[in-house]
């Protein structure tokens, strides 16, 4: 049990620190720094693969108690923590709340994304007009539908 504890409290450690390079990015999303996004990027998904990595230990070792104790192979995990003292329970519990907050994170980060994406495509709209200008380069009109004349020299 011991192993599991200290696998809960890597998880919470690490999702500290997502959280941290999570602030970072979008710290640089809101500056438009491309090479801090860029950084922060390659360090959160280095983050993720060792969180990853870490879950699977932990699945690894609660299969292998549940083997080792004769437990049910349908047991969950928080079932076993909420019958165990409740010092698993309790990094479970933190862990879940840093999963929660790392979740808020990126939602945040995803709002403020699409936030950026839809302005880039607003002033591009507004810079390169998808219909045709009144005007053609002579500076004169023409017919541009059957309904819709424009003035030609």
């Amino acid at each position: 049990m011991n192993d599991l504890i200290s696998v809960l409290s890597k998880e919470e450690t690490l999702l500290l620190q997502i959280n941290d390079i999570l602030k970072q990015q979008e710290q640089a999303v809101i500056s438009k720094n491309l090479p801090q996004i860029s950084a922060a990027t390659a360090k959160l998904e280095e983050m993720l693969n060792a969180f990853e990595n870490l879950e699977e230990e932990r699945r690894d070792f609660f299969q292998r108690l549940k083997e080792t104790l004769n437990l049910p192979q349908n047991m969950t995990f928080y079932e076993y923590a909420k019958s165990c003292d409740g010092v698993l329970l309790e990094s479970l519990f933190k862990v879940t709340e840093q999963l929660n907050n790392t979740a808020l994170r990126i939602e945040r980060l995803k709002q403020l994304s699409d936030f950026q994406l839809h302005y880039i495509d607003v002033l591009v709209k507004l810079l390169n007009p998808q219909e045709p200008s009144t005007y053609n380069v002579k500076a004169s009109l023409k017919k541009v539908t059957p309904h819709w004349f424009e003035i030609e020299s």
